[in-house]
């Protein structure tokens, strides 16, 4: 007889369980009677457990959930039907575990599916790891390929159990089997993106069950919020007006997920022009501190609110109704540029640039509501000191038709800070810059960067124009535009770019586009690869050897202090102080950084090509 057997059909004195219908009666199990019913009216997250006859499903439940002990679970009787079990005492329910008997027949025509499946957060699937396991193994495959099709949002966990009679040796050859002979079997049919989770576990030691199932309430908030810019009612509704942050670390900690919650959704909308701001959330389950030793839902709402500005609203209707103020809405500052795409087709769109600073007539508070998409999109992203004078901003709006008019949506932004260079000229350094996920690959990024230098490049106070800490996408779109605007420019002509990197396009690119002498040097590395015939030998390790020249000057640096260093210390001194790069590590690492940044140049030319 086995150290623990099935669980008994009904529950013990004083438990509590979920509703039945009459057709749930002891006895043998009935397919008909126990799979073709409704039995989770309200919609609750279930967690459902399968697994073979005796493979331990029951225990597992009683003991982790009731309190049971271990030792109790040899007298439980086995499973004949489905067991519904609420996980909660509070007014909080949570979820439901579903306990299944070993013998339910997928084929069976009364199993519903969809129903079964459909409303899945997760299926636990028991293995008994002192048993041969093959019978088990196709079941679970079986199991989990008709659950994915029904839902592939199911999390697959495989609990290999009674692993405490087992060795050490003999507990990690049986996962590493259990785990390679289901994969296996789930790529040969199709399957392979199905992702099963495989746990060591048993009744003697259950505080992994809580861990897993808590498992279950960890969302990642990336998934987890929707924005949206509302510019009609039914755009809340539509699917195709969503977009996801990419980042969201800047809330809700390094590993950006929420816990705490099953089914969780976030939703933070504005409306396209005024930025008015709605926040919301919505669940279906949450986790019971109870339940759980006293764990507890994150606060979601708190962590969102505290970066949003006072006015924002929870309520859905009033966040409808302030959409009527939209009409009125006017972008603030100087109208700069105008940009069309599609132009003379039905798909044809209008876009404006403004200028302006914070004093603004109602600027101040448009960009406390505006710079709050910083904290998803731009990483390392602090809210700037609008109260000094020397910042200066940039908007991308879409002028868009409406009710036979025009109405605007803000599109990105930019911030610019004026700092002082020495002895009377000024260096503007682009802060912030930011192309909303709706409106990228549209070519407004290249026509903002454009916008900002050409705002600068008559005025002679102007020293030249930098970045401060620009992210990867942000060098990408920088080198892209300053490369096009390069190529017009006489010093970067294709007869002079062989001639190698020289003070003439240091000064001109300074002095007609205000760019300085780092990027102009990045610049002519680009357009020297474009213009170089790779297929020549001579001509393309030309080019190399000036990259790498460049690429070299740290590590002539250091042998210049090495140098320096032998006069002044003993050689343990030395030793201790300075760490040099031997000849065939600075070769290995030069090869490195070229082979890194010829793939970002081709990036690079790539999309001077398309742009053509």
């Amino acid at each position: 007889m086995s150290y623990e057997q099935e669980e008994e059909d009904h529950y013990g004195p004083g438990y509590e369980v979920g509703s039945y219908t009459k057709d749930y009666n002891d006895g043998p199990y009935d397919g008909e009677n126990d799979l073709n019913v409704n039995s989770n009216p309200e919609g609750k997250p279930r967690i459902l457990l399968m697994g073979l006859r005796r493979s331990g499903k029951s225990s597992i439940q009683k003991v982790v959930f009731h309190k049971m002990s271990p030792n109790e679970t040899l007298f439980l009787e086995s499973t004949n039907k489905i067991v519904k079990d609420e996980i909660s005492n509070s007014s909080f329910v949570q979820f439901q575990i579903w306990d299944f008997p070993g013998q339910v027949d997928f084929f069976d025509s009364n199993f519903d599916c969809e129903m079964i499946f459909g409303g899945c957060g997760a299926l636990v699937f028991v293995i008994d790891a002192q048993d041969d396991y093959i019978d088990a193994l196709m079941k679970l495959n079986l199991t989990v390929t008709r659950a994915y099709k029904v839902n592939p949002n199911i999390r697959f966990e495989v609990f290999i159990h009674k692993v405490d009679g087992l060795s050490d040796d003999h507990k990690i050859e049986a996962q590493r089997d259990i785990h390679q002979r289901a994969n296996d079997e789930l790529m040969e049919e199709g399957f392979d993106s199905v992702n099963l989770s495989f746990y060591l576990t048993s009744i003697y030691d259950h505080s992994s069950y809580k861990k897993n199932i808590l498992q279950t309430f960890i969302i990642d908030s990336n998934e987890a919020l929707d924005f949206k810019l509302v510019r009609e009612p039914s755009d809340i509704e539509s699917n195709e007006t969503t977009f996801k942050p990419e980042m969201s670390h800047q809330i809700f900690g390094e590993n950006e997920s929420i816990f705490g919650y099953q089914n969780l959704t976030v939703s933070l909308y504005y409306t396209a022009g005024k930025l008015n701001t709605y926040l919301g959330m919505e669940y279906k389950a949450r986790v019971d501190p109870k339940q759980f030793e006293g764990a507890i839902a994150d606060d979601v709402m708190g962590a969102i609110t505290a970066k949003l500005p006072p006015g924002y609203m929870t309520n859905l209707d009033d966040f409808i109704t302030s959409l009527n103020k939209e009409q009125g809405f006017k972008p603030p500052g100087e109208l700069l540029s105008t940009y069309a795409i599609n132009k003379g087709s039905a798909a044809e769109r209008h876009f404006e640039l403004y200028s302006c600073t914070i004093e603004e007539t109602g600027f101040r508070s448009y960009h406390e509501r505006l710079q709050t998409f910083l904290l998803w999109y731009v990483d390392a992203a602090s809210f700037i000191d609008v109260d000094d004078d020397r910042w200066r901003f940039y908007l991308i709006f879409e002028k868009y038709p409406c009710d036979g008019g025009h109405r605007y949506g803000i599109c990105g932004y930019a911030t610019v800070y004026l700092y002082f260079a020495y002895p009377n000229k000024t260096r503007p350094r682009i802060s912030q810059f930011l192309v909303l996920p709706p409106f990228q690959r549209l070519g407004l990024g290249s026509e903002l960067l454009n916008v900002i230098y050409r705002t600068f490049l008559k005025d002679s106070n102007i020293l030249d124009i930098t970045v401060e800490d620009p992210s990867e996408e942000f060098t990408r779109l920088r080198d892209f535009v300053d490369a096009q605007n390069c190529k017009k420019l006489s010093s970067f002509s294709v007869e002079k770019l062989h001639q190698g990197f020289n003070a003439e396009m240091v000064e001109e690119a300074q002095r007609d586009l205000k760019i300085n002498k780092k990027q102009a040097r990045r610049v002519y590395e680009i357009l020297r690869f474009q213009a170089t015939n790779l297929a020549d030998a001579e001509e393309y390790r030309a080019y190399r050897l000036d990259v790498k020249r460049r690429l070299n000057i740290p590590y002539q640096k250091e042998a210049s202090d090495y140098k320096k260093l032998q006069k002044a210390l003993n050689p343990e001194e030395l030793r201790s102080t300075l760490s040099t790069s031997t000849r065939e590590q600075r070769i290995e690492s030069l090869d490195k950084q070229y082979q890194t940044l010829e793939n970002e140049y081709r990036h690079i030319l790539e999309r001077l090509a398309a742009a053509k």
